[in-house]
């Protein structure tokens, strides 16, 4: 039975590497719990569990303005125990993905931060936030994250083509309600860029602006020279690619599918500038598993025919 579980995976592998996400879940990013606990049992403890609860219930329902958006905020308890919190989908996922996501972000929050006054947990899908201190309507650029794909840009002319398309997107989310936007340019006859820019809707426009310009700055550090690159502020984010990674809404539809990255092992994520490959140590630890897998049948196998 393990055999044949361990092929089933090999298949999958080969056609696609499932690194990017599985079909019944989010996408996890990263997740930030600043080292400030709150005593278990506790008036926070409980406050804590009502808001997750609270902002579940809210996105699975779908019927409020804010939803709409994709984007829910709310207070539970009072001071000294109040608890912030707030979610946000992606702009271009549907009702029923964000419900996932944020169904998924309540449950698994005190697994990833135990007993945390205070989380940031961003899946591909959502973006899920609770605090003892409002941040309701405040910048927060206190935590980045980069990520960048190894691959580089094809010119020397792409990252200014890079800039001006970011700086587009960035624009015409300003001007929308939802605060994001993708722009699609195509950079050569046969290469198509795709940009993604996001706030929280809760922001001011400025303060949208402020953020959005301060991700795409460091462009040169960050993504300089290549084909792929994002960065994630908890008040905003960008993402650019060559290849579609987000779902296409111009027609007014959002349609179940998920995009991709081109080959395995050219995605590096870096916190403070030191990058990883991890899906190279992914994949290794997966093949690693079957072969030690497949000797171990061949090892049980050779002694029952000794034995017989």
């Amino acid at each position: 039975m393990n055999m044949q579980v361990i092929f089933v995976f090999v298949t999958g592998l080969s056609l696609q590497i499932s690194l990017t996400r599985a079909y019944d879940k989010p996408t996890y990013i990263y997740h930030n719990c600043p080292r400030t606990n709150f005593t278990p049992n506790s008036a926070y403890q409980s406050n804590l569990n009502l808001l997750l609860s609270t902002l579940r219930s809210n996105a699975t329902r779908g019927s409020s303005d804010k939803f709409s958006k994709g984007f829910y905020n709310t207070t539970t308890g009072h001071e000294p125990n109040k608890v912030y919190g707030l979610f946000l989908c992606r702009g271009d996922f549907g009702t029923e993905t964000c419900q996932n996501c944020v169904s998924v972000a309540t449950s698994y929050t005190a697994q990833l931060c135990p007993f945390g006054k205070e989380n940031t947990i961003e899946y591909e899908e959502c973006l899920l936030r609770y605090s003892n201190i409002s941040f309701f309507s405040v910048l927060d650029t206190s935590f980045r994250l980069s990520l960048w794909n190894v691959e580089n840009s094809p010119s020397r002319s792409f990252d200014q083509f890079v800039w001006n398309s970011m700086n587009e997107a960035v624009n015409q989310a300003l001007s929308t309600t939802k605060m994001f936007a993708t722009v699609k340019k195509n950079y050569t006859a046969s290469q198509t860029l795709y940009s993604l820019v996001q706030c929280t809707p809760d922001l001011s426009r400025d303060d949208c602006s402020r953020c959005l310009r301060l991700a795409i700055s460091p462009l040169d550090g960050c993504c300089s020279i290549k084909i792929g690159g994002r960065v994630m502020y908890p008040s905003c984010n960008f993402r650019y690619e060559l290849y579609q990674f987000y779902n296409d809404t111009s027609n007014g539809t959002l349609p179940p599918v998920f995009f991709s990255p081109p080959s395995p092992g050219s995605v590096t994520s870096s916190k403070g500038g030191k990058g990883k490959k991890a899906t190279w140590i992914a994949i290794g630890t997966i093949i690693t598993t079957i072969t030690l897998f497949i000797l171990l049948g061949s090892f049980v196998w050779c002694r029952r025919r000794i034995n017989k």
